[in-house]
């Protein structure tokens, strides 16, 4: 079967009749197909006819058709079936719209509740994935495929591994986008489930910020930048993503592999977490007095917390702390001095002060009093020597003829 024959209105193994083309990548072409024996439209990749001689393009499909074999999950891609027809290999997978995430990421960063909701459905496949021993090695926004009720679906295990038949003191052939490789499989490790996670932490990377972490004018100063985790601040991309997300970004993006979420499930429930969070809450980054500022790229992590690398506050800061510091100690005093007062004398009724002005005259001596707003112990005037009247526990005042 050349191209020709694999184009729209053929027919492979006299059961799929070929329709439109659906997308076409550097291997396969993907076209719309009808199983005239079940009467249901699917799916049909095909490998490019020049790359159909080829030994190792040819073990890759036997590869995707094998890991899906081994899968059944409502976010993985289902393939039907397998065959070839003319020497060229092709796959028979379940129909979808044929939207990816990564149109999604195109038009511009991603609603926050739509992000976790992929990632959510991306990190469930790969626990049944991992669970099964598969490593999918090549998770990207173009390997999410979208149904028609916006679910995502992982497809493409076309490079995928198994636990049981990975060789480990073999090269590693990258045939990975770079721009989500590990940066272990860069220095030439072999694939793992901490691998996938990180890819999986620049796909949310990418769909919040509109871009990728890294970047590079040559493919090698790129897998450079990855190396080093040269990556640039998610909050400052975009302040509205909730600490706690950007936390779990970060971790999953941690250059250490053992820093990173140890499974699919761990990271889930840690996304799961932060997703609680409203995303119309808006939330303040600015930084507080004594602390530090936002966390972002690069990260490290303290026992099993998330932090920023910067932690030092600035002196401004501490000039403002010590200043509320001191602001918060005459509150204090004021607080138990005002206590000490109102308790000194319980015995003693309280009433409203009155401010008692006398005089002396050969009449009986009359009081005018005024009454203030403070409250205070009301004293009674007691008689005295002529020229003189005191009131309570005070001295009187002197009056002149």
């Amino acid at each position: 079967m050349d191209d020709h024959a694999a184009s729209q209105g053929s027919t492979l193994n006299g059961r799929y009749e070929l329709g439109a083309l659906l997308g076409q990548g550097g291997m396969a072409t993907v076209r719309d197909a009808t199983d005239r024996r079940l009467g249901r439209r699917v799916a049909v990749k095909i490998l490019r006819a020049d790359l159909a001689a080829q030994p190792r393009a040819r073990a890759r499909f036997e590869t995707e058709a094998r890991a899906a074999a081994r899968l059944a999950h409502p976010n993985v891609v289902t393939v039907f079936d397998s065959g070839e027809e003319n020497g060229i290999p092709f796959l028979v997978m379940e129909r979808l719209p044929g939207r990816t995430f990564a149109d999604e990421i195109a038009a511009g960063p991603v609603a926050i509740a739509r992000v976790c909701d992929v990632a959510r459905d991306i990190l469930a496949a790969l626990t049944a994935a991992h669970g099964a021993g598969v490593i999918h090695r090549d998770i990207k926004p173009g390997n999410v495929l979208m149904s028609e009720d916006g679910r995502a679906k992982v497809s493409d295990f076309g490079i995928a591994k198994t636990l049981d038949d990975m060789d480990q003191t073999q090269t590693i052939e990258l045939l990975a986008t770079p721009g989500f490789l590990a940066p272990e499989r860069i220095a030439g490790e072999p694939a793992s489930e901490r691998s996938d996670l990180y890819s999986v932490g620049v796909l949310v990377y990418e769909a919040l910020s509109g871009q990728r972490p890294f970047r590079g004018a040559t493919p090698l100063a790129l897998m450079r930048a990855i190396e080093r985790g040269d990556a640039a601040s998610l909050t400052a991309l975009r302040p509205d993503v909730p600490a706690p997300l950007v936390a779990v970004v970060a971790r999953s993006m941690a250059l250490d592999p053992g820093r990173r979420f140890g499974s699919a499930p761990e990271m889930a429930a840690a996304l799961e977490s932060a997703a609680t969070l409203d995303e119309t809450v808006a939330i303040d980054r600015r930084p507080r007095d004594g602390t530090t500022q936002p966390l972002s790229l690069p990260i490290a992590i303290v026992s099993e917390a998330i932090v920023s690398e910067a932690t030092v506050p600035t002196r401004a800061s501490r000039v403002r702390s010590q200043a509320v510091a001191v602001g918060i100690g005459a509150v204090l005093a004021a607080i138990v001095l005002a206590a000490y007062i109102s308790h000194r004398d319980p015995a003693r009724p309280t009433a409203p002060a009155r401010v008692v002005a006398t005089t002396t005259s050969s009449t009986p001596t009359t009081a005018a009093s005024t009454t203030t707003g403070a409250p205070e112990t009301t004293a009674t005037p007691e008689p005295g020597p002529p020229g003189k009247n005191k009131g309570g526990r005070g001295r009187g005042n002197k009056s002149k003829p």
